[in-house]
């Protein structure tokens, strides 16, 4: 599977996991935002770490940086949420303003950075960092391996 295409799947299974959260509750809701805090902090360290750094020229680099201003907004978003109650108030508000910041996120990266690295590259350089990035997630899978989400490290990520 080529980087694109893995990325592609890990946007579609969050988005599924958002629209879980929408209908969710109690013990299942919590359990679920975890789930998704988990997912996004993956995402996130798969593109700031090695897709991002593996495609970023010239004709990126700009689209690159609004990228990881996207990811900061949502670190933000989340390291906010950890520490909420999923029945405060201030929860639904917060899942709502993640959902937009992610679905922003992926919208431009599909419309715009994917169509334009697949021009820049070749299928042969996607498939090779489509391999990477299947091997670091399935790294990154393993029990405490992913950094611990917290208000004070932003998902892990310096």
């Amino acid at each position: 599977m080529d980087a694109i295409a893995l990325l592609t799947q890990q946007h579609e299974e969050t988005e599924a996991v958002f629209q879980q959260l929408a209908v969710a509750t109690g013990v299942e809701r919590a359990r679920l935002f975890r789930l998704l805090a988990r997912m996004l902090t993956l995402h996130t360290l798969l593109e700031e770490r090695h897709f991002y750094p593996a495609m970023k020229v010239a004709e990126t680099e700009d689209l690159l940086l609004h990228s990881f201003d996207d990811h900061a907004e949502s670190k933000a978003l989340i390291s906010q949420m950890i520490h909420l109650d999923i029945s405060d108030m201030q929860f639904e508000p917060a899942l709502v303003r993640l959902r937009a910041s992610v679905e922003a996120h992926v919208a431009e990266e599909r419309s715009i950075l994917f169509p334009l690295v697949r021009k820049l590259f070749s299928a042969e350089d996607l498939e090779r960092l489509g391999a990477e990035l299947a091997r670091r997630t399935d790294e990154l899978a393993q029990p405490g391996a992913l950094p611990t989400v917290s208000s004070e490290n932003q998902l892990g990520v310096s």
